[in-house]
């Protein structure tokens, strides 16, 4: 798209970047992933226009030249730049460095309170391996920050601490992903930490996703298993659990389609699994055998 005849008036107007990670952890792969965790990218390819100033993303540009020439045109930013932010950027991407190189719980400490995200980011990741309790500790504050990568790992060391704390915040996400560039990966990690620590309260939040018959999105499978997790620990969930569950056995694609037949079955197999289901599982999987395994 980019090297086409229709952009050249915007080749001088425009600072172009882009940013490729080989996730070998080098130092330029590190100062990649630096700029991904600022603008909170978590999927590729991502296309968008930013203000230079405070690094704000302005607009998303879409895939095509007519939806990047529209975004562009239809942007602007301020010619007065904002000294504050760029000593902002500047002592948060050295701080981030430093935690890369020659990290400390104590400095950690400190860059999860920093103004920048990427020192933030760095303090997480530095706490999230040599002191979980302090991140446990302020999850439910940390789990409203803005920012996806962020975000994933609060909610992985929620799941590996399995503290009942943030509960309420997980479903909370899961119900409506605020401010994620990737709200279905987000409500994934959120439903991930559910499973470790979320109780009866949190079904209402998971079951929708555990139903939605989509077989081919991850979402569906990690919820169904999320749901099975929490009635395993909670006595007083399993009946709320149990409802949800067979209400989630998906209806056979109708469409003589072989790939989505053996996800739907996959899917099917799944919630029998996670329902504890003693009898073995119908030969043929048609909506006979859907409606038997619901109302049985």
């Amino acid at each position: 798209m980019l090297p086409h005849p229709s952009l050249k008036p915007l080749y001088d107007r425009l600072v172009w970047v882009y940013v490729y990670r080989d996730f070998s952890g080098s130092e330029a792969d590190r100062t990649a992933e630096r700029i991904l965790l600022r603008f909170g990218v978590s999927s590729w390819p991502q296309l968008f226009l930013a203000d230079p100033h405070d690094w704000k993303i302005l607009k998303h540009t879409g895939r095509t030249t007519e939806s990047f020439l529209a975004a562009a045109s239809a942007v602007s930013v301020s010619a007065t730049r904002s000294k504050e932010a760029l000593e902002q950027t500047r002592a948060g991407e050295a701080l981030a460095v430093r935690l890369e190189t020659r990290p400390t719980t104590k400095m950690a400490r400190e860059a999860l309170e920093h103004a920048d995200i990427v020192a933030r980011a760095r303090g997480l990741g530095v706490l999230a391996d040599k002191d979980r309790k302090f991140i446990v500790q302020r999850a439910e504050k940390l789990l409203t920050v803005p920012n996806d990568p962020f975000r994933y790992r609060v909610c992985e060391v929620l799941a590996k601490a399995a503290d009942p704390a943030a509960a309420r915040a997980l479903a909370a996400i899961v119900e409506n992903p605020t401010g994620s560039l990737n709200p279905n990966v987000m409500r994934i990690h959120a439903v991930k930490a559910l499973a470790a620590c979320g109780d009866v309260r949190s079904v209402d939040a998971i079951a929708p996703f555990a139903q939605s018959g989509d077989y081919f999105n991850g979402l569906t499978g990690t919820a169904v298993d999320a749901l099975a997790a929490i009635a395993k620990r909670h006595k007083n969930a399993r009946k709320e659990v149990r409802r949800a569950l067979k209400a989630a056995y998906p209806h056979p694609p109708k469409e003589d389609d072989a790939r989505a037949q053996r996800a739907c079955v996959a899917l099917a197999k799944r919630i029998h699994k996670a329902l504890g289901e003693k009898r073995p599982f119908p030969k043929v999987y048609d909506e006979k055998a859907r409606a038997k395994l619901v109302d049985s």
